[in-house]
Order: structure tokens, then C-alpha cells, then sequence
């Protein structure tokens, strides 16, 4: 089996999984559950925007997963047909997605019509995460006691990692203004509040934003760890995690609060969510391990870039608090 296939397959395991719940909640809270399987009908879009503007990507392997959990978000024929971005703007035409894709789509036309690659559909991403984030927790937040408390807890971290890492990502490698990072943030505030997100956004290099989000809750992740070790003698400001790295430790963060909710053991849509969210992550680690097989990796350097290697150690504490797998 080609390894885009058996990750297809993979890939809609979370999905399969979050239709039975359904059968056992009021309307208020499948439609909660439909939110967030809404995230995946946006990685679909994604991958569509990353086969067009990269030639990346499989469309057999997306007709698969569209053909066993259809997406609800789009056209999916048309999406799976679309060979630019206009066709992936007619696709969305008349769907939830129009309101906020359609904009960054018809920008990116208008300003670069000759040459689209995978960057210069940032922003495009950005919305859709931006769609999702604030949909789902809209809902969360109308549920009761501790229903919508974990929700807003689960969701919200995931928000606090997301703005923090595009405002990291914006002025590291895309050269924005502090105005334009900041503006590139969810209207969703967790832990991170404006003005917290505020100081890294306008700090005035980014070594000196490196030291703020390493202050953070969310610190230890900008750590360099494991293989991306600074040097004997260098500066901590002067050296950061891979992008790699980066990305999978920020995960740990949300993994830990999952496993939180979900050994909390109370009744409720929030423990269904936190399940649905650590199947979403074992999938990411399964994709890891199946690329580190496929291209022969060094398995004690692969192992550092799991979400949890260490599961049972890394579920105490407080954010941060907790020393990291690929740092043992």
C-alpha cells in the first residue's frame, strides 16, 4: 500500500468515531460535535489549495475519505474537480465556507494572478482555522457547569497555541508588521490576552519575542530540545526549536489538556471531545512514524517529535511545568 493511501485510511478514524456519539445527544451538542468534525472538511480544502498551487497530494486518496465521511463545508465534487482557484471559489459558492474564504481567495487573485504558491495562501488557512475555532467555542460556551467550562478549556487552548504560533510564524518567516501578526490572530482570547499577545507581536526583533513566548504559559515550547540543542556557549535567545519541533511540542500542550478532561471522568460532550481530540493527535504521531519508517530515520531522533512519547509522564501539572519528553 502507498504510504498516501494508509494515511487516508488513518485519517478518517477520528471522523468514523465522532458519528456514533451523535446518536446518544440532544441537538445542542451533536451539532457541537459536527463543529468539530468540521475541522477535517477544512484539512480537505486545504489539501485541495496545496495540490493546486504545489501539485502536492493525492485526489484519489480525498475522494476516498470524501466517499466515507462526505464533508458538509463545500461542494466536495466540485472541490475534488477544482484545478484553480476560482473552480475552489465555485465550489464553496453557496457554502458555510464562502464567508470566510472567499475574500482571501478573490485577494490573492486580484494581487498575484501569475504566481500562487503554498505561501501566499496563509491567510486563506488562517480564516478557516478562524471559522472553526470560533464556531465551535460559540457553541461550547451556551452549554452548562462543567460541559462548557471543559470546552471552553479544550478549544480554548487550542486557540492560545494557534495565535501564539502565527504571530511567531508571521514575523519569523513572513516578514510581517507587528500590526499585521496581531491582526492575523483569532478573535478568541484563553490564557493569552491581548495584551499579552500584543507585547510578542511588537517586540522589536524576533530574539526579543523569543524571550517573551518563552515566559509564557506556553514557554517550554520554544525551547530548543533534542536534536536542535543550541551549541556549547550560545545564547538561549539566539537559538530556536525547529519548525518541527516547535509545531509538535505546542500539540503536547493541547494532548495534555485532552488527557486531562478525558480522565476527569464526568458526563458530559466535553469528554467525547477530549476522546475525539486525542485520536486526532495519534493520528498526527501515527503519520510521524510512518515517515520516519519510510524514509529510515534515526528512531531515537524520530522519537522526539511525537506529541507523547511519554504519556504517563507528562500528564501532572501545570502548563509547562512538566519536563518534556524530547528533553529526557
Amino acid at each position: 500500500m502507498h504510504r498516501g493511501e494508509l494515511e487516508g485510511i488513518i485519517s478518517t478514524v477520528p471522523m468514523l468515531e465522532e458519528m456514533p456519539f451523535c446518536h446518544y445527544l440532544g441537538p445542542e451538542r451533536t451539532a457541537l460535535l459536527r463543529a468539530w468534525g468540521e475541522r477535517f472538511d477544512v484539512d480537505v480544502v486545504k489539501r485541495v489549495l496545496r495540490i493546486i498551487t504545489t501539485g502536492v497530494g493525492s485526489r484519489e486518496a480525498l475522494r476516498r475519505r470524501i466517499a466515507s465521511v462526505p464533508i458538509t463545508l463545500a461542494d466536495g465534487e466540485k472541490l475534488l474537480a477544482a484545478r484553480s482557484l476560482r473552480d475552489v471559489l465555485e465550489a464553496i459558492k453557496g457554502w458555510p465556507l464562502e464567508q470566510v474564504l472567499a475574500e482571501p481567495l478573490k485577494q490573492i487573485l486580484a494581487s498575484n494572478p501569475e504566481r500562487i504558491g503554498g505561501d501566499t495562501l496563509f491567510r486563506g488557512k488562517m480564516a478557516m482555522d478562524v471559522f472553526f475555532l470560533t464556531r465551535i467555542l460559540s457553541r461550547g460556551g451556551c452549554l452548562p457547569g462543567s460541559e462548557g467550562r471543559w470546552v471552553r478549556k479544550l478549544f480554548g487552548t487550542r486557540a492560545d497555541l494557534i495565535n501564539i504560533y502565527w504571530i511567531y510564524r508571521g514575523r519569523r518567516f513572513f516578514a510581517m508588521s507587528p500590526e499585521e501578526a496581531l491582526g492575523m490572530t483569532l478573535p478568541v482570547r484563553y490564557k493569552l490576552n491581548f495584551e499579552t499577545l500584543s507585547a510578542f507581536a511588537f517586540a522589536p526583533d524576533v530574539p526579543s519575542m523569543l524571550k517573551l513566548m518563552r515566559a509564557c504559559r506556553y514557554g517550554e515550547a520554544f525551547h530548543a530540545t533534542g536534536t536542535a540543542r543550541p551549541p556549547s556557549g550560545a545564547p538561549e535567545e539566539a537559538v530556536e526549536a525547529s519548525e518541527m519541533a516547535l509545531e509538535h511540542n505546542l500539540y503536547r500542550f493541547l494532548w495534555r489538556g485532552a488527557t486531562g478532561i478525558f480522565a476527569s471522568g464526568t458526563s458530559g460532550v466535553h469528554t467525547a471531545l477530549a476522546y475525539l481530540t486525542l485520536r486526532e493527535l495519534e493520528v498526527k504521531d501515527l503519520f510521524t512514524i510512518i515517515e520516519d519508517v519510510r524514509y529510515h530515520y534515526d528512531k531515537k531522533k524520530a522519537r522526539e517529535f511525537l506529541i507523547h512519547p511519554g504519556a504517563n509522564a507528562f500528564t501532572s501539572g501545570e502548563e509547562g511545568s512538566s519536563s518534556w519528553p524530547s528533553s529526557r
